[in-house]
């Protein structure tokens, strides 16, 4: 009987702890991405390729994927065949027209695309 006076003493006495100083995930993102520019790089290029299948469509996002870049400016796509890099290749200019809402806020300056058979399947 004894042990729970004890126990319940101390809990009386305690002071009340406020958790008020706890820093939010939008600024602890906000200042890693400020102090880390190879993060930040690679934010903004994933979001880039996020977008890819709005800009070409129908069939051509499930024949195409993003698979990196070349520079700051050129984008490396992987097609699954050499019809698919011809249409592409083809529709170019359009996509890179298509593709300039989405990378004026993310500050890239997209200015060509590079479309490969080798890199569908790595």
């Amino acid at each position: 009987m004894v042990n729970i006076y004890v126990v319940i003493k101390i809990l009386n006495n305690m002071e009340e702890i406020l958790y008020t100083d706890f820093t939010g995930m939008d600024k602890l993102v906000a200042n890693l991405l400020a102090k880390d520019h190879i993060l930040q790089r690679a934010m903004k290029r994933s979001n880039l390729y996020t977008f890819w299948a709005k800009v070409v469509g129908k069939p051509f996002d499930e024949k195409s994927k993003p698979h990196g870049m070349i520079g700051a400016n050129t984008m490396v796509i992987a097609c699954e065949s050499a019809v698919v890099v011809q249409e592409l290749t083809l529709r170019k200019k359009q996509i890179i027209k298509k593709y300039a809402p989405y990378v004026k806020p993310l500050r890239i300056d997209l200015k060509d695309i590079v479309f490969d058979v080798k890199k569908w399947n790595s």
